[in-house]
């Protein structure tokens, strides 16, 4: 066999690996740098097994692009990843870039010129369900049985996977497995606490006392009153919003299950709005929080010993560490704990986490060898690929510590590999174990490292329970007509303006107003059709609806 390019690796976290926010695009090197001091991995041996005898079939491929392929490794579409899966795949792939911000853009002009790749790979959900709806895309229920091993095999004991994977009662699309983990958190200040005596708080009552205390008891002894007690962070999931299955944003758009009826609701943005009204006429939050789109501000107040209550995304992975050890470095006498949320009059729940399963790929209408699209996705789903892709060669780029690879040079890993995720859209993590897990990739022997995986199992603890369950409570396996998603989306815009004049507006403009004035809004601007809709489809695709409670089955298996 060939020896193989230098290949990127790195321990790469569960958190890194999902999606949503947080998977690392994959790239690679045009450079040559060919190691001949290392033996192949076993991945390459297995891969150079599977090679046909003849002329390898050619598909074309999608991948996204992120412009953070590092100088000197090449292009997204031409590095030592792409060369090393067309030495060792069973097909020759040509990639095709889509930029990952706006990637729908890019995919409308690929199809109009008809130039979309026969493997569509991508993250969001309704634009590939959109693409089923208009027959871009073909059903490969027939193509999974007749070409699929690996893929089969995998996907034929889990049904909530199944059933995420159909569209109009066909299997249009590919998903893979995902492990448990903690994304969305809240931190709050121990040290505060303690210093002011106060308990944790476990109801949202006592969450604002505790805000309006570390705003004005002066918790970090500088004799000035220059401290926030919280942000607006995740409180939509205190009252059950903020995470549904028609891509809501938080108080926009709340649907429940009432008796078996996936209704529009109106109680928990009203609760939602209450509350935030009373952080803000309180003090605890930045007055110019709704300026601080990305959270920037926030950030910066928590990292430099000025926010008492801060929440944000990515716990487990490099994002949420690095702010970790920036506000420890700027704070070394700091102590921190993981927030579960507090119950409200709704109930008690857990933030977005990582969901254990989701789609990532589906074949192109005009692909002209279905077969070995299959083919190449069966061959990244090989155990062994899937670990070379994760974590590179061994030797090179980890060793094998405990059953797992940990890094041997954390800096050459972040040049050869740790931008290669995009790679990875079909590797069934879930299945992988603790080595995908990101404290796999943090050393127990250092301070931070030790404290904040003891951060990442509060973490877990906290949020990844059915007695607090995510506030979805379906996945419906359509989406919103065109027509009616302009009417949600103009709605939208006019309900944020509606509850944000509500938060700002003082003693002038009520909470029961604002409700009042949002209902009128949404009934004459036509919002009834959208609840119509996403009830009937509710009721008449039951066999396909995935109820989420269900994935916290998957944490006894």
């Amino acid at each position: 066999m060939k020896k193989i390019s230098k290949m990127k690796a790195t321990s790469v976290s569960l958190a890194l690996v999902l999606s949503s926010t947080a998977i690392l695009t994959a790239c690679a090197s045009d450079k040559k740098t060919d190691s001949a001091t290392t033996s192949p991995s076993a991945a390459s041996t297995a891969a150079a097994s599977a090679k046909p005898a003849g002329p390898k079939p050619k598909i074309t491929v999608s991948i996204y692009d992120r412009n953070n392929v590092p100088e000197g490794e090449g292009t997204i579409t031409n590095n030592r990843w792409t060369k090393w899966i067309n030495e060792n795949a069973p097909v020759q792939v040509e990639f095709i870039p889509v930029p990952r911000t706006n990637s729908s853009e890019k995919w409308n002009v690929l199809f109009a010129s008809g130039q979309a790749p026969d493997l569509i790979m991508e993250f969001s959900n309704p634009y590939m369900k959109d693409l089923a709806s208009k027959g871009q895309i073909i059903p490969i229920d027939d193509a999974i049985s007749k070409y699929s091993t690996n893929y089969k095999k995998m996907i034929a004991g889990n049904e909530s996977l199944q059933k995420l994977t159909r569209f109009n009662g066909k299997t249009y699309f590919m998903g893979r497995t995902l492990p448990f983990a903690a994304n969305h958190y809240i931190m709050i200040r121990q040290d505060w606490l303690d210093k002011l005596k106060l308990p944790m708080p476990k109801t949202t009552e006592e969450y604002l006392k505790v805000a309006k205390a570390f705003t004005e008891q002066d918790p970090d002894g500088n004799g000035k009153k220059d401290t926030l007690g919280s942000t607006f962070y995740d409180v939509d999931y205190f009252y059950q919003l903020g995470q549904a299955s028609d891509e809501t944003l938080p108080m926009v758009t709340s649907y429940h299950l009432v008796n078996d009826q996936y209704v529009r609701t109106w109680d928990r943005p009203k609760a939602d709005l209450a509350f935030r009204k009373a952080l803000y006429d309180a003090g605890t939050v930045d007055k110019d929080t709704f300026t601080d789109k990305n959270g920037a501000k926030a950030q910066q107040d928590w990292v430099n010993g000025k926010l008492g209550i801060y929440g944000s995304d990515v716990l487990e992975g490099a994002k949420g560490f690095d702010v970790y050890t920036t506000l420890m470095k700027n704070n070394p006498d700091a102590k921190v704990t993981i927030l579960p949320l507090p119950k409200s009059e709704i109930g008690q729940f857990s933030p977005a986490g990582a969901v254990p399963m989701q789609f990532t790929s589906a074949i192109n209408a005009t692909a002209k060898n279905v077969e070995a699209v299959v083919q190449y996705v069966d061959w990244l789903m090989n155990p062994d690929i899937q670990k070379t892709l994760m974590f590179g060669m061994e030797g090179v780029h980890y060793k094998m510590v405990d059953g797992c690879p940990k890094p041997i040079d954390a800096e050459k890993n972040k040049k050869e590999l740790n931008w290669n995720g995009d790679f990875q859209m079909m590797s069934q993590t879930g299945t992988m174990g603790k080595c995908v897990d990101y404290t796999n990739t943090l050393d127990p022997s250092k301070p931070n490292d030790k404290a904040y995986i003891d951060l990442i199992k509060q973490g877990r603890d906290a949020y990844i329970s059915p007695e607090r369950p995510t506030t979805s409570e379906v996945v419906l396996p359509v989406t919103l007509p065109d027509d009616l998603t302009v009417v949600k989306n103009t709605l939208k815009n006019t309900l944020i303006n509606i509850y944000t004049k509500a938060v700002v507006g003082g003693t002038g403009y009520t909470v029961d107003q604002a409700m009042k004035d949002a209902q009128d809004a949404w009934e004459k601007g036509g919002g009834k059709k959208v609840d119509d809709f996403l009830t009937k489809a509710y009721t008449d695709n039951k066999k396909d609806v995935i109820y989420t409670k269900d994935y916290y089955k998957l944490l006894t298996k």
